[in-house]
């Protein structure tokens, strides 16, 4: 009986093992090669890649703040928990007029990451992520991209590789977003995938782009795209040719459905996120800033010195 036990002991830890970098492909089919990657094999969230969301920052209709214990790493995956708990905004400052200063608590805290200022993603690339959504009235998970550039939103370009909603637990929202013509206003081209319950099961979710066209697929299948000349402004930018930087959070009410405070606390669960490339040398990656992870400002013909 007792070797049963041992036996039966070590199987069980060899199941719940993260996921090394050793069994991570190097190289996928299409010559998309490995450029960095995140497992979530630690015990806490790797600085060097990440930086948290915190405090009241978007979705005005929204009734969460974000906060550092709602970001966990447990058994290999990255877990963003979000908990009906009253919870001091951390951007609270009365003094300052804007909407995200003016809350000083939430009803919920959740939590959200991000790459930037620490990771940027240029062409040509690929984002995949592995992840399950939580479920309960009220969620509104998303794995989102920003593009960085001298515009500001939406002219500056967002990519929704998934958008769920609460109240549609079997549909995923691809949508891709910039302002019409270089302006203030949005253009969105959506598209919506159903899936019996999103929230069963892991998925991948990937956003695959080049010079000419960039789309998502989930678990291997596409199920959107666009060609990257449809964002061109008549200035001569496309904000889809510049670099951007990965969001992972889920957000309260907002978009969804009014919450159930009963039905918390809910878990987003990401079991890695890797990035490739394939080493191709383009316009984007040399307009790059490479400390920055920028796009450097547009050269002038002639040098002018700088004031004192």
């Amino acid at each position: 009986m007792r070797a049963i036990g041992t036996v039966a002991a070590a199987l069980f830890l060899a199941l719940v093992q993260p996921v090394t970098g050793a069994e991570v492909p190097e190289t996928l089919e299409g010559g998309w090669r490995l450029d960095w990657n995140d497992e979530f094999s630690g015990s806490k969230l790797n600085p060097d890649k990440w930086k948290h969301e915190l405090g009241v920052i978007r979705n005005q209709d929204a009734v969460q703040t974000y906060t550092r214990d709602c970001v966990k790493l447990r058994g290999g995956k990255l877990i963003l928990i979000s908990k009906a708990r009253e919870t001091r905004n951390s951007n609270y400052d009365p003094k300052k007029e804007h909407w995200t200063h003016q809350r000083k608590t939430m009803p919920y805290a959740s939590g959200s990451v991000t790459t930037r200022d620490v990771k940027h993603f240029t062409c040509p690339g690929r984002l995949e992520i592995r992840a399950r959504i939580p479920k309960a009235k009220g969620v509104w998970p998303a794995l989102w991209t920003m593009h960085v550039n001298q515009y500001g939103w939406p002219a500056n370009g967002e990519i929704d590789i998934l958008e769920h909603i609460s109240q549609e637990p079997e549909t995923c929202y691809s949508i891709f977003r910039w302002g019409a013509n270089g302006s203030n206003r949005e253009h969105k081209v959506i598209r919506t995938t159903r899936i019996p319950d999103y929230s069963k099961e892991f998925h991948t979710y990937v956003l695959e782009w080049d010079e000419e066209v960039m789309r998502i697929l989930i678990d291997d299948a596409e199920v959107g795209r666009v060609r990257i000349e449809e964002a061109n402004y008549p200035d001569g930018n496309n904000p889809l040719r510049t670099p951007c930087y990965l969001i992972m959070n889920t957000a309260i009410d907002g978009w969804a459905e009014s919450p159930e405070a009963s039905q918390y606390p809910v878990q987003f669960e990401i079991d890695y996120v890797r990035y490739y490339t394939k080493g191709e040398k383009t316009a984007q990656a040399a307009d790059s800033d490479a400390e920055k992870n920028e796009p450097r400002p547009a050269k002038k013909k002639k040098k002018r010195r700088k004031k004192k």
